[in-house]
């Protein structure tokens, strides 16, 4: 009984820090990812209002080790990376009367 009891302390104590670093390797690598993606849509001219203001937001949450938040800014400014990319794409043949 005493060594289901220690074992069980033992995964609760030891669980959170692997996670921790689990969740701040992939925060981390989804800025870096959101970050590439959103120079690329500069580029093209053809950025987002709020996705540079998500990455510094998610930058800021990691920096914070609120690595939940930062996970979930950092997408949602990937999204609208790909997105304004995926735009461009679509309507780069189409006359624009503005920004031209």
């Amino acid at each position: 009984m005493y060594r289901f009891i220690i074992t069980l302390a033992l995964m609760l104590i030891v669980t959170p820090v692997f996670a921790g670093d689990n969740d701040k390797a992939k925060s981390s690598q989804i800025i870096k990812e959101a970050k590439t993606t959103y120079k690329e849509v500069v580029k093209l001219n053809n950025a987002w209002r709020d996705t540079k203001k998500l990455i510094k937001k998610a930058s800021e949450a990691h920096s914070k080790k609120n690595y939940e938040k930062s996970i979930s800014l950092a997408n949602q400014a990937l999204n609208q990376s790909k997105m304004a990319i995926e735009q461009h794409n679509r309507q780069k043949d189409n006359y624009r009367f503005l920004g031209q």
